[in-house]
């Protein structure tokens, strides 16, 4: 899974590219140049959706942990961990205009979270 964004807002400046991978990491990367940089480690298990905030400075995850996690990229760390779903958590989008994160999971379930 991967999200692209124009970070403007954000810890650093330019079009960036998230994604999620098997080894549990995010890694943002500078579409420009093709280089990662920062590397983000805390789930447990395959990230599957990511995303970033409308807003830039924050990234959100889904992953097999049945974790959604929320990540500042300027501070580098999670800020906050959800228990999502009951099954693997596999995909994520924002709300095109309202403070929304919509979750989907193989628990056929599909979820709301509100944004504060």
């Amino acid at each position: 899974e991967a999200a692209g964004g124009d970070n403007r807002k954000g810890a650093y400046e330019g079009p960036f590219l998230v994604s999620g991978s098997r080894d549990k990491t995010l890694k943002v990367w500078d579409v420009g140049t093709g280089v990662c940089l920062l590397t983000l480690v805390g789930h447990d298990n395959w990230v599957r959706g990511v995303a970033f905030h409308p807003g830039g400075k924050y990234i959100v995850s889904a992953s097999d942990d049945k974790t959604l996690r929320v990540w500042d990229t300027r501070n580098k760390r999670c800020m906050k961990t959800l228990e999502a779903h009951a099954h693997f958590c596999t995909s994520l989008d924002f709300h095109k205009t309202q403070p929304f994160v919509v979750t989907g999971s193989v628990d056929q379930s599909v979820k709301i979270w509100e944004c504060r």
